[in-house]
């Protein structure tokens, strides 16, 4: 492909990026006080050019990319110039994009579904749907990926994904790119694919800037320029023809036939013998010096895109769309994936009727039989863990990964907080609405429950409030904590809370030290509420096939578990609370997670 193919940025739009004296640290664990990441880098990257930032690995390469940016916006000095001029980050983010080393896509989607739901969401309003749809097809020719199109991103190989990855992004045809490792995983001819694309696309007049880990020299033929990082200082920065000769006058001897790339990262950790600080200065030096422009390739303009660029990059607006647009396509994709999604729905769905149909067998009639009282109860206990922990636990295990999709989008622009934090809550209510049915539907009346539709649709309110306070508790620790993490944290969270739930030692039971604290687990409220429901609210005696049933009286059975009648209003909004909190420590966590990203 030649950039008389690719969708050309027009001179107005070219975007030169120049940075002076960038400093950054972190606070360390280890050492007391802080630890320079970054030190007074400065440097200069030109549209129509790509250019690679090398270095060893903890040298700042990608701390310097976040913060070129605008991914982070803390830094401790420096400055960033856009064509000579200071631009705000919300005004540069509109015109660039951010391409994550870890680049995450809904695997369930096709190629072509993901860059039409992307379109969707970047693309103006006012672009039509068909002019949508030749966007869409045109990036697909662009980087080879229209014999893909029908392929799920699941079955897409390691660089037909950063194809797409960097597709999705290519719509709105931004005249700068940052890439992150983008042939980090890949095999050498998917490396060379990928960065021959983005050669391409830097001919075509973007500015685009790859952190690049130890390439192979033939990798590396396809950069224009390179900028080499050692321990937060820059050693060298220009083309890459350049490089041995700079290196050379530091006494730095490059051998005949040798990666330069290799060579490079010798230097820079210091495995080479030569004078270090002559490249820093030079480098200084350098930056100084050379703040002409270089416009070399010009290109004319694309036939393949329509000039769509000015529209999105200029609107004063944060987004292309409304929220309530946003939100729609949000719902619609997330309802696609779920739908497709194996262990969140199928599976899910026939293991809680399996479950139903298994437990109803084993407690078998014994819902209305006085002498079965004790085996009834631990029933209604099981059916609560089971609907809390078979909810809870599948948003641990499954969540991190879609969180990190959402902070990709989101970070760039791609839509506002509510419309997906809504949108996610709102996709997931009809599989725990039919899971939760699934399970409770046979074991109610396989079990021989009080045949009374109020009393059916009483238990069937708790249960369903607990499909939701397992979701937000399973979003709020899938979003706090990584996988491995979030899959301790959840029943080490939830199995303390049980034991004041009011089933395996009863409140008055308990110290008087530890009787507040029955108030305060949604436990208690879930178990009383499906206690009431099934034993509340006058109930008529129970039936006896023997000589003697002591908990005929349903008065009995209260008494026993030590529970007062009618407190089922009580335990509800005790459930509400809870979910109502969780939603906040959700909505806190993700928040949270944003931050961290941009600090």
């Amino acid at each position: 492909m030649s950039a008389d193919n690719g969708n050309v940025v027009s001179e107005s739009e070219k975007i030169n990026l120049e940075f002076y004296n960038i400093c950054y640290s972190v606070c360390s664990r280890k050492r007391s006080g802080k630890v320079d990441i970054l030190k007074g880098l400065s440097g200069k990257f030109t549209s129509g050019r790509l250019c690679a930032i090398l270095g060893p690995s903890g040298a700042g390469k990608s701390s310097l990319l976040n913060i070129i940016s605008g991914f982070k916006t803390t830094f401790d000095d420096g400055e960033i110039l856009i064509n000579g001029r200071v631009f705000g980050v919300n005004e540069f983010r509109k015109k660039s994009c951010y391409i994550l080393q870890e680049f995450a896509l809904h695997g369930k989607l096709t190629t072509l579904e993901t860059l039409k739901i992307a379109a969707d969401l970047k693309l103006p309003a006012m672009c039509t749907k068909k002019e949508k749809m030749r966007i869409v097809f045109n990036v697909l020719n662009i980087l080879g990926l229209d014999k893909n199109s029908d392929t799920r991103v699941d079955d897409l190989s390691g660089g037909e994904c950063k194809r797409l990855s960097i597709g999705v992004e290519l719509l709105t045809n931004p005249p700068v790119m940052f890439l992150d490792e983008p042939t980090s995983g890949l095999d050498s001819i998917s490396a060379v694919q990928v960065v021959s694309h983005l050669k391409d696309l830097a001919r075509a007049g973007r500015t685009i800037v790859c952190v690049i880990h130890q390439p192979s020299s033939r990798l590396l033929e396809f950069f224009d320029d390179l900028y080499v990082i050692s321990n937060g200082q820059c050693i060298y920065s220009g083309p890459m023809e350049e490089m041995v000769g700079k290196f050379q006058e530091a006494g730095y001897q490059c051998p005949q036939y040798y990666n330069r790339a290799d060579f490079a990262l010798e230097v820079a950790t210091g495995e080479r013998s030569g004078k270090l600080n002559n490249l820093i200065q030079k480098s200084i030096q350098r930056i100084t010096v050379n703040s002409q422009e270089d416009d070399q390739e010009s290109s004319e303009r694309s036939k393949m895109l329509p000039n769509l660029q000015r529209t999105i990059n200029y609107n004063d607006e944060k987004y292309t769309i409304s929220q309530w647009k946003q939100f729609y396509i949000l719902l619609k994709r997330s309802f696609v994936c779920i739908s497709r999604e194996i262990i969140v729905t199928q599976l899910k769905i026939l293991t809680h009727l399996f479950v139903g149909l298994l437990i109803g067998g084993i407690f078998y009639n014994i819902g209305n039989d006085g002498a079965k009282v004790s085996a009834n109860i631990s029933l209604l206990f099981f059916i609560i863990m089971f609907i809390y922990f078979g909810n809870s636990i599948p948003y641990v295990l499954l969540y991190p990964l879609e969180s990190r999709i959402f902070y990709r989008e989101y970070l760039n622009n791609w839509y506002g907080f509510l419309p997906y934090f809504y949108s996610k809550i709102l996709a997931e209510i009809p599989c725990l609405m039919i899971s939760t049915f699934a399970t409770l539907i046979p074991v109610y009346y396989i079990t021989n429950q009080p045949m009374e539709l109020e009393r059916f649709f009483l238990l069937a309110n708790i249960y369903i409030l607990t499909s939701f306070v397992a979701l937000f508790s399973g979003l709020t620790i899938g979003t706090q904590f990584s996988t491995q993490l979030a899959i301790f944290m959840m029943p080490a969270f939830g199995l303390p809370l049980i034991v004041f739930c009011g089933y395996f030692i009863h409140y008055s039971e308990l110290p008087t030290l530890l009787q507040p604290l029955t108030f305060v687990t949604y436990f208690r409220y879930i178990f009383e509420g499906s206690f009431q429901a099934i034993y509340g609210f006058d109930r008529k005696n129970l039936d006896c096939h023997q000589v003697f049933c002591y908990f005929r009286s349903v008065s009995k059975v209260l008494e026993l578990m030590d529970m007062k009648e009618n407190t089922y209003l009580v335990d509800i909004l005790g459930i509400i609370l809870w979910i109502l909190l969780f939603k906040l420590l959700f909505f806190l966590a993700l928040r949270g997670k944003i931050k961290k990203f941009t600090l």
